[in-house]
This record gives C-alpha cells, sequence and structure tokens, in this order.
C-alpha cells in the first residue's frame, strides 16, 4: 500500500510538472511546449532551466495553480543545477580510462622492463591528451565585452524601478530578441557591450521610471571541425566562446605525430591565423589563440622537425623547431638549465652526410644562441663536477669534520686554533697525516705533521695547504675498549662494526677449511677498532696509495716493527725519517733498546732485491740528534732490551694458605709458586690438584671440533651406506650434544707429591695464564659410562672395582667388560689391561676420587671406532671439571 501510494503521489507530481512546462514554454516557443509535454514524464533539464527564468512570484503561483509541492519543485531545480556540474566533470575523462585492461597491463611490463636512460616523450602532447565524451557547453565562463550576439544567445533581463520583473530573452533566427511592453529589437552582430547599451536605452526611454540591468545567459551552440592529426578527427558542437585550444581539449588533444608549432585556422577556405601551442605552453602567451565562429575549421598538420634535449635541464624531452631556431631556444623551451649545468660544454649529436657528429658548444648564451637546431639534433647539458677544487678537508678526529674554502697562503693553523674547541679530546697530537693530489699528474702523496705544533704554532715553518688537501687527525687509541677503560663514550656503530668483524673472521676461518658449525669464535673475540684509530684511516689512505702504486709498480709504505705502541705499514711520507715513523707508531714501548736499532732496506738491482741492514741509534733519534731518511720498502725494528720480560700473571685456588693471583718472573716454577703461597693446607687433596693452561685449551678445542666433524661425518656415512643396523642413534646424538658442550679444560696432568717434594724432572716452568687448583679432600668413587646406574660412592678401602660395578646394578648388555679403566685424581688412567701379563693378573686397586668408566663395546657399534675417542675425552674433561668447580 505504501508503494501504491508513494507512485500515484508520483505520477500526479509527473502531469502537475508537464502542466507547468507546457504553460511555460507555449509563451515562448509552442512548437517545444507540445513536444516536451508530449513525453509527460519527468521534467527535464531544459525545463527546469525556463522554470528558474520565472520571478518567485510566477513561479509559485503557477505551483498553486497546478498544486505541486513548491519546496520539491525547488529542489529538482537545484538538483539539475548540481548534476548539470558533474556532467561537465565527466566530459573529457583520460585515454587511459578508454584503454583495456590488458593492453595497460602490457604498457606497464614494458615499463619495469626498460633499462638504462629512460625514453624522452615529445613536449606537451599528454597536455591535451582527454577522451572526449560528450559535449559539455560553457556555462559559467564569464562572457567578454567585444562577444558578438546572434541566434540562440540566451539575455537575462531584470527590470528594477516603478516596475521590476526578470525575463530570459534568446534571440531568434531573425537576430531579434522581445521585450515586454517594449517590442523587438535587432541585436545580431551586436557586441555584448553595444548589446547591453541599445537595451538600457530603449527602456529607461520607452518605460518612464524604470531600470534595467542585462546580462548574458546561456550562450549559443555552434559547429566547429577539428581536423588533421588531432586524437579524434571531426565535427563538433561547441560553445560560442570556444577557442582554438578549447577545440583541440574537447576532440581529445592531437595524435603522437601531430605538431603543436603550427596549428591552422581556417576559416571559409583561408587561413586565419597560425597558432603556436609552445606560445602557451611555455610562455602562457595566448594572444593568438583566436574564438572560433561557426564552420571554422582548426586544422592540426603533422610534425616537424624535432631535437631531443636531455642531461642538467629542467624538463628533457623531444621539442619540435622551426627555422632559425637556435641550440639556445631548444634548451629555453626545455625549461633551461639546472643549476648543476656545466654550460662550457653542451654537446651536439647532428646527423650530418649519413653520419651521425658530435659538436661541442661552448657556453648558453655565445656559440649556442649562432648555432640553428635541425632536425635530429640531440642536445646534452652535462653535469659540473662534483670535486670542489678550491677547498681542503679535515677527517678524522676533529670536531668539525668537513671541507673549508682555500685561498692563497692558507695554513692548517688558520683551521685548527685551539686544541678543546678545534680537536677532540683523544686526538693524538703527535701524528697526522695529508694527503695531498698533484694537479697536472693527479698522483698522491702523503705528508706528515704534529697536530700539537700546528696548534700552538711552535712549528718551524707553517703548514700550508694545497687545494683539494685530505687532513687526517688520528686517535690515541688503537681500540674502542681501550677507549672506553679510558673514560670516553662508546661508538654508537659499535654493535654494527664487531658484526661486521666477525663475519670477516668466519669467513677468513671458512677459507681455511674450518667450518661455521666448528669455529671456537665468539662476538667476545672480536675487538672493535676505536673510532679514528690508525687501524680505521690509514686502510683508506694504504689504499688509495697503493692503487696509484700498482700501476707503477711503485711501493708506498714502510713498515715499523718490535717495541712500539701501534706495529704496522704505514704510508711513505715526503722527507720521511726513522723519527717522524716512530711518532706514527704511537711512540716506543718501556722495552724498547736504546741502545740500537734496526733499519732493514731492501732495494731492486736488475730484477733482484738486494737487502742490507743499518744498526742506529734509537737514543740519538729520540732526542733528535740526528735524522736518518727512510726510503719505501724499509722495515724499521725497535728492538727489546735483552732478558725483559714481561709481567707473568699466574693464579693458585683451594686449599693453599694464601690463595689468589700471584706475578712471577720468567724460569719460576710451580714449587716455587705453592711456596708463595704459603704451601698447602691440612685439607688438600693432593693427588686431585688440577693444573691447567692456555696452550693447551686451545689444543683441546682444536681436537674437539675436530673430533665433533669427524663423527658427523661417520654416522652420516653408516646412515646413507645403511651399515650402522646395530647403530644406537640415540646414544650418538647424546655424544655429540656432550661434545658440543664440552668445555676445554687444558688440563697438564702433574705429579704434584713430586713436585712439592722436589724430586727431579716432575716440576714444571709456568707461563702467563697458568693456574693450579688444589681441592678438599674426596672421599668418593664416582662410576660412569654402561652400567644400569651411573652415580658416586663413599670410598671404601676393601671394594674393588667390580665391586663398585655390582653395586651399581653390574654392566650393560652392549658393556666393553675388558675394556673398563679408571681415570685416577690426578688425570692419568689406567685400564684393566695394563695389570695383565702371561703370568698374573692383577686388578686396579681404586683410590679416594677415582672414576670408573665403563665403555661401550665396539663391536655393537660396526667401525664407529671414534667412539672411544669422543667418550674418553669427555670423561677426563668432565672429572677435571667436578674438581676445579668443588674448590
Amino acid at each position: 500500500m505504501k508503494f501504491l501510494k508513494s507512485f500515484t503521489k508520483r505520477a500526479q507530481s509527473y502531469y502537475a510538472y508537464a502542466a507547468i512546462f507546457a504553460a511555460v514554454l507555449l509563451a515562448a516557443e509552442p512548437s517545444l511546449a507540445l513536444a516536451q509535454t508530449s513525453q509527460m514524464g519527468q521534467p527535464s533539464k531544459a525545463q527546469l532551466e525556463q522554470l528558474r527564468n520565472l520571478t518567485p512570484s510566477q513561479r509559485k503561483a503557477m505551483a498553486e495553480r497546478y498544486g505541486i509541492d513548491l519546496e520539491s519543485l525547488q529542489q529538482g531545480m537545484t538538483t539539475t543545477q548540481d548534476s548539470g556540474q558533474t556532467d561537465d566533470n565527466e566530459s573529457l575523462l583520460p585515454r587511459e580510462r578508454m584503454k583495456s585492461e590488458n593492453k595497460k597491463d602490457e604498457e606497464d611490463k614494458e615499463d619495469n622492463e626498460q633499462d638504462g636512460e629512460k625514453e624522452l616523450e615529445v613536449y606537451g602532447l599528454d597536455i591535451f591528451s582527454g577522451e572526449p565524451t560528450t559535449f559539455a557547453p560553457l556555462v559559467n565562463a564569464p562572457v567578454p565585452s567585444d562577444y558578438t550576439v546572434g541566434p540562440g544567445d540566451s539575455i537575462l533581463l531584470q527590470l528594477y524601478g516603478k516596475e521590476s520583473g526578470e525575463f530570459r530573452l534568446t534571440v531568434s533566427r531573425e537576430g531579434t530578441i522581445s521585450i515586454p511592453n517594449i517590442g523587438p529589437l535587432t541585436v545580431n552582430g551586436l557586441s555584448y557591450s553595444e548589446m547591453k547599451a541599445l537595451i538600457k536605452d530603449q527602456v529607461s526611454s520607452r518605460m518612464i521610471g524604470v531600470q534595467a540591468a542585462v546580462s548574458m545567459g546561456e550562450l549559443r551552440s555552434m559547429q566547429v571541425f577539428v581536423m588533421g592529426e588531432a586524437y579524434k578527427p571531426g565535427a563538433y558542437t561547441v560553445s560560442a566562446l570556444t577557442t582554438i585550444s578549447q577545440a583541440l581539449l574537447v576532440s581529445g588533444g592531437v595524435s603522437d605525430i601531430a605538431s603543436l608549432r603550427n596549428i591552422a585556422l581556417k576559416r571559409r577556405g583561408e587561413t586565419v591565423t597560425n597558432f603556436d601551442l609552445y606560445d602557451l605552453l611555455i610562455y602562457g602567451d595566448s594572444s593568438n589563440d583566436r574564438l572560433l565562429q561557426p564552420g571554422d575549421v582548426v586544422f592540426v598538420p603533422s610534425r616537424g622537425p624535432t631535437v631531443a634535449v636531455k642531461g642538467e635541464v629542467l624538463r628533457p624531452a623531444l621539442y619540435e623547431v622551426k627555422d632559425n631556431e637556435t641550440i639556445k631556444d631548444v634548451i629555453e623551451f626545455a625549461g633551461g638549465p639546472t643549476s648543476d649545468a656545466y654550460l662550457k660544454s653542451i654537446r651536439l649529436a647532428r646527423v650530418k652526410e649519413s653520419k651521425r657528429l658530435l659538436k661541442t658548444i661552448k657556453g648558453l648564451d655565445t656559440e649556442a644562441a649562432t648555432v640553428n637546431a635541425k632536425q635530429g639534433d640531440e642536445v646534452t647539458v652535462p653535469r659540473v663536477s662534483s670535486v670542489i677544487d678550491n677547498s681542503v678537508e679535515l677527517k678524522g678526529a676533529v670536531a668539525r669534520e668537513g671541507r673549508y674554502e682555500w685561498h692563497d697562503g692558507l695554513a692548517l693553523h688558520d683551521l685548527i686554533r685551539n686544541i678543546s674547541q678545534d680537536l677532540l679530546a683523544d686526538t693524538d697530537l703527535n701524528y697526522g697525516l695529508i694527503l695531498r693530489e698533484d694537479p697536472v699528474s693527479r698522483t698522491l702523496t702523503a705528508h706528515q705533521f704534529n697536530p700539537g705544533n700546528v696548534v700552538t704554532n711552535t712549528s718551524t715553518q707553517p703548514v700550508l695547504l694545497q687545494p683539494r688537501d685530505q687532513v687526517y687527525f688520528f686517535s690515541r687509541f688503537q681500540y674502542s675498549d681501550n677507549r672506553v677503560q679510558a673514560g670516553f663514550k662508546q661508538r654508537e656503530d659499535f654493535e654494527d662494526k664487531q658484526l661486521e668483524l666477525f663475519d670477516k673472521r668466519l669467513q677468513e676461518e671458512k677459507e681455511k677449511g674450518i667450518k661455521i658449525e666448528n669455529s671456537q669464535l665468539t662476538l667476545n673475540d672480536i675487538r672493535v677498532p676505536a673510532k679514528n684509530s690508525r687501524l680505521e684511516l690509514l686502510q683508506v689512505i694504504r689504499a688509495q696509495l697503493e692503487a696509484q702504486g700498482a700501476a707503477t709498480k711503485a711501493s708506498y709504505s714502510v713498515e715499523v716493527a718490535g717495541e712500539v705502541r701501534y706495529a704496522d705499514f704505514y704510508p711513505m711520507v715526503e722527507n720521511a725519517t726513522v723519527g717522524q715513523f716512530i711518532l706514527a707508531a704511537g711512540g716506543i714501548k718501556d722495552s724498547a733498546y736504546l741502545e740500537r736499532a734496526e733499519l732493514t732496506r731492501t732495494v731492486i738491482n736488475n730484477q733482484e732485491a738486494v737487502t742490507t741492514n743499518i744498526d742506529l741509534s734509537l737514543k740519538d733519534i729520540i732526542d733528535g740528534n740526528k735524522a736518518v731518511p727512510v726510503k719505501a720498502r724499509d722495515r724499521i725494528n725497535i728492538l727489546k732490551i735483552p732478558e725483559w720480560a714481561d709481567v707473568i700473571e699466574v693464579e693458585i685456588e683451594g686449599e693453599v694458605r694464601f690463595p689468589g693471583k700471584y706475578a712471577v718472573s720468567r724460569g719460576d716454577t710451580l714449587r716455587d709458586l705453592i711456596k708463595r703461597a704459603g704451601g698447602l693446607n691440612k685439607k688438600a687433596f693432593i693427588e686431585g690438584a688440577v693444573f691447567t693452561r692456555e696452550e693447551i685449551k686451545d689444543l683441546e678445542r682444536q681436537r674437539l671440533a675436530s673430533l665433533r666433524e669427524r663423527l658427523r661425518q661417520e654416522l652420516a656415512s653408516q646412515t646413507i651406506t645403511g651399515n650402522g643396523a646395530n647403530i644406537d642413534y640415540s646414544q650418538l646424538s647424546e655424544l655429540l650434544d656432550d661434545l658440543e658442550t664440552t668445555e676445554a679444560v687444558g688440563r697438564l696432568i702433574i705429579d704434584l707429591p713430586a713436585v712439592i717434594s722436589g724430586e727431579s724432572g716432575y716440576d714444571v716452568e709456568l707461563m702467563d695464564g697458568d693456574l693450579l687448583a688444589v681441592p678438599s679432600q674426596r672421599n668418593m668413587v664416582s662410576i660412569v659410562g654402561e652400567v644400569q646406574m651411573p652415580t658416586t660412592y663413599r670410598y671404601e678401602d676393601p671394594l674393588s672395582i667390580w665391586d663398585y660395578i655390582n653395586r651399581s646394578g653390574g654392566v650393560k648388555k652392549r658393556a666393553d667388560s675388558e675394556g673398563i679403566y679408571v681415570i685416577r685424581a690426578n688425570g692419568l688412567i689406567e685400564t684393566m689391561k695394563s695389570h695383565d701379563n702371561w703370568f698374573s693378573s692383577t686388578q686396579v686397586a681404586i683410590q679416594p676420587g677415582d672414576t670408573i668408566v665403563v665403555p661401550l663395546d665396539t663391536s655393537y657399534k660396526e667401525t664407529m671406532d671414534l667412539w672411544v675417542s669422543g667418550t674418553q675425552i669427555v670423561y677426563q674433561m668432565a672429572v677435571a671439571l667436578a674438581a676445579l668447580s668443588n674448590i
């Protein structure tokens, strides 16, 4: 029922609308009114436009007469007006919206596959690249005063004063309009301003006390032709205010081969004007963009000569040129040069006599203004060099790194005046380098200077700078951890640098045949160079010098070795001396032998290397009494004081009177250390003492890694060949896990009772990092391996090996009963077989702290002979670690 009521009400409104418009249009044009009323549907846009021309009182009276809702009528008028604007906006769509999706995808794919330089496009073709959909007259454009009024134009007339009224007057085909109470007036051919003056004069003279306001309503439509290389040539209905450019816009623009420089406007067979679109697009000049008249033809010819402009211009593209236009004109078409353009060497590639020749144009305002552009020319504006000639650059440990202006007579003291303000707190004040490039040969040379002397201006001669000098300042720390210990902050990129060096070390191990999974390397083993250290900056300097040395087979480095702080290869500097390179290496250590140093020089004569050694007095060099010149490839060796001993630090812990770390001299023995520690306590378990050494620990790490790898390979081989039917893979996995987690101990087996008693041949000379751990009494025996319950028992004197094994439930089926062995508390291994001979057989006597090991019978493991070695190592290290952990 609601639907029927709504439909009935809507139908009544439609009939009412039709009746209103029939009455309105009948007065204006009866034939049009009949045509509109015969539709008997919703009022059209034209009908609502006619209704809008009525005065509010006329609209109200018409609505009351025909019984319609005036509010809904006004809403319909507003909606129609809005929809008209939408139609205008949608009258021209981008060409891409009219293409098929497949074609667009293919074009996108081609664009993505293009490599190298982007292909230039013809300038201006995309400006008018639209797709016409429908005719949309210009209804809101301002009307110029010289507009010529003609048939079809609509004139809005408003009367005010003694009488008032609003009228929309349409110019008839005879060129007249009919004004109420005045009659017809001929306005055809008059300009807009003349027409306004005529109407105002007639109203004021013929209607006493009434004035008129005149404006243009909807303008007449006309038909024009867009031909030639238009995107869609043909006839188009356009507004009377349409210009040449607007006609091109309505027609969808031009084709890909169209000319934008010579568009002709033809009227009755004659060319009225030629329109150059570049005037509008580049200079904004629309003076030749003429208004069209009915029947005009806009003719777009094919494109003329084109020139490619690329490089450092604002708008690289292909540009169409006319006669007598120059290379300068073409560059201006491209928006002119960028700020990085090098205008002293503009490259012009031109086809001449079937050959492409290259011409260099020197200057935009000079030579480029005299060379005419021709078909096929390719103009390239190069970029200026990124090198700044009139500058010097400060690098490294300075407060303000960067480039500074160079001028004649510039000295380093002019840039670095204050130690605390211009240099960093960790800057090395004894060593700096200037890397200088010869302006002709571009050969690099290094010059050494003393930053402290530069700042205090105590140098005998000022350090004069040259253009493009690179001045390096170094940190006095070599590694980041040294710098942090001195109270400085950690470098911001520490973690990234550490990971970078870690990966590099792993790669080096891989090249040596060590697999990553077998590597013992950790992040803690990586020392990161300090920021601006010699390690970091000299690497860059050496790379530059060695690069030029590779071409000339020359050497640009000197090695400083021995008792200096930073032994390394240093760049060869001008006027180099031994004293300079000692400063470069951070100075000498306390252990340096001042009476003598050695300079090794290698000279190549006739493809043979001849080496000579030169003895030096280091004291004279340090005191400045002697300057010894240095040549490339030299090696400076600072000797160590004879019998100079670095501090050796060892540690003793456990059951001694004074445990702790001790500094000992080379040649001191373990017995000496025990005496210095006050001897052993009464609770000391002498037989179970553990003595470890870093050197042995490294060897154990390598052995563990080798065993792990061999075990993996053997296991993989057995699995692939199928020969491991009797193998317990779970036990093998456990062994691999144990080897992975087992830590190297570095135990050196000693006879501590013999050492203490002073027996000859048992004492051990100490080395740096040695550790002696003396545990307390351990009155217990452990049993491990192939027994039912591996555990630890209290030591009982009369019990034998088999007594302890039986207490653990006996051996397993796969146990090797003949291979049982005992790991003594001091680390020695005794097997049961070692006590058997041809004449008698005795059991191994069990002692406190022993560990009984029942191995797996190898017959159950096919060819897995690595099992014995692996398990034995694991058990030995476990015993040692257990002793250390109980201290």
